[in-house]
């Protein structure tokens, strides 16, 4: 079975991630093709935007706002699950969006022509708009020129990919993920600031891709990273430094916050379930902290410590959270929030 981008909805958001979204600074070059829109048209607002999990977010916006519109109040959400241009020539009168803010609020959208940003592997990550105040028909030729300067769009948004990203997660690769750490392994050995290592593996992924198949499996990786990103700070990094193991980065992060956030992890992934021919599919997975501590002596040395907790939670029995163990040294110069919990190491019991 191949994956379909107009279904495959943890795909299409690794595709945001791999292009750098959200975050990514697409510069004048996008303005300029708002402009355009604008002009070609004679729509008083336009904007590029993409469709994130639970949100519509604006990477460039002109005569509207560029606050964030929940998901299902996003009139492009129409078009990128489509992955085709939609014309609405009367926005009050179409009853999927009548109700919506943007045509009952201070907007007063009436008339809508959008186009979905397609990456090459087709999947639709947002769209090229326009929007008008009154209600209108839309020409073959406006058209026509909004699929072209989606296609301009797009290619901007691509050439600005980082070579940095996992293809098939968004996250990033073992060689960026590294040189993160090592920037703030330098970083927070210099100002004496706190900071923790994250490793999560995937229980038993050898047997889920034999049982299910790799499509499946592929399924699982990427649904796993996604909702890894989607709960951490803007600061942290996230990367894909094996086939079904993850690495995160969290500056300026001490000992009890990272057993929070990795207990917060665990339980996000525990929650995931997937449709497979042999029924539902659930998933856990193990997972290894390790702050920054005196003992710590190189950015390498700190990925080993990870690698310990991770296996300590292997040991632990799986779906559970470890830490790496304390030295004399660390003992000796560590106290309160600094260390980790006594209990952190121990199976979760359901």
């Amino acid at each position: 079975m191949v994956s379909n981008p107009q279904t495959d909805e943890e795909g299409r958001l690794g595709a945001l991630y791999r292009h750098g979204i959200p975050g990514v600074d697409l510069g004048e070059a996008v303005d300029r093709i708002i402009k355009i829109a604008m002009a070609s048209t004679g729509a008083p607002i336009a904007g590029v935007s993409v469709i994130e999990r639970d949100k519509q977010s604006f990477l460039a916006v002109r005569g509207m706002d560029d606050a964030p519109i929940p998901r299902e109040d996003a009139i492009c959400d129409q078009t990128v699950a489509a992955a085709k241009p939609m014309i609405v020539e009367d926005l009050a009168a179409d009853p999927r969006f009548a109700g919506t803010p943007l045509v009952t609020g201070a907007v007063g959208a009436k008339a809508y022509l959008g186009v979905p940003l397609t990456t090459a592997d087709g999947y639709a990550l947002g769209t090229l708009f326009v929007i008008d105040t009154k209600p209108r028909a839309f020409t073959e030729d406006q058209m026509t020129i909004l699929i072209n300067l989606a296609n301009l769009a797009m290619a901007q948004m691509a050439s600005r990919q980082p070579e940095s990203f996992d293809y098939l997660t968004g996250a990033l690769t073992r060689r960026r993920f590294q040189l993160d750490v090592e920037r703030e392994y330098e970083r927070a050995v210099r100002y004496e600031r706190p900071a923790a290592l994250i490793f999560v593996d995937i229980d038993g992924f050898a047997e889920i891709n034999k049982a299910v198949g790799p499509e499946i499996a592929d399924e699982v990786l990427k649904a796993v990273a996604n909702r890894c990103m989607e709960a951490i700070r803007s600061p942290d990094s996230f990367g894909r430094v094996a086939g079904e193991e993850f690495g995160l980065l969290l500056p300026e992060t001490m000992a009890y916050e990272a057993s929070q956030c990795a207990e917060r992890l665990r339980e996000i992934i525990s929650k995931l379930r997937f449709r497979t021919e042999s029924g539902v599919l659930s998933i856990t997975a193990s997972l290894g902290v390790a702050p920054l501590s005196p003992a710590i002596r190189s950015a390498m040395d700190w990925f080993a410590q990870a690698d310990v907790a991770l296996y300590a939670a292997k040991r632990a029995g799986r779906n559970c959270v470890s830490f790496a163990p304390v030295s004399a040294e660390d003992e000796a110069t560590l106290t309160g929030d600094d260390l980790p919990p006594p209990d952190i190491g121990l199976p979760k019991l359901h």
